[in-house]
């Protein structure tokens, strides 16, 4: 899934990431966010994972200005959040959390 998402990104500079349908995300006190639906349960990420969680939401589900943005923030290597991202997506994408926008 991961290779047809980087592909997609690649071809298509408009390729989005969006919350599945029915799925809530609640940012708890210690920096950690719950992600959760009614069919799928709960997923909770890390404080990393939330703030990739926001950066996705804050740009329209553009992973690559999310990852962009974050990697300005931390003052850090663009591709390595970007793979980081990828990797998160996918697993969010595995869970039925996230999906790619029509």
């Amino acid at each position: 899934m991961l290779e047809a998402l980087e592909a997609d990104l690649n071809e298509e500079d408009d390729m989005r990431i969006v919350a599945a349908d029915g799925v809530t995300g609640t940012a708890l006190a210690d920096g950690r966010m719950k992600v959760r639906t009614a069919e799928r349960g709960e997923f909770r990420c890390s404080p990393v994972g939330s703030a990739m969680w926001v950066a996705l939401r804050v740009n329209d589900g553009f992973l690559e200005l999310a990852a962009s943005s974050l990697a300005n923030a931390w003052q850090t290597d663009e591709v390595k959040v970007r793979t980081a991202m990828n990797a998160w997506a996918e697993r969010l994408m595995d869970a039925g959390l996230l999906k790619a926008a029509a």
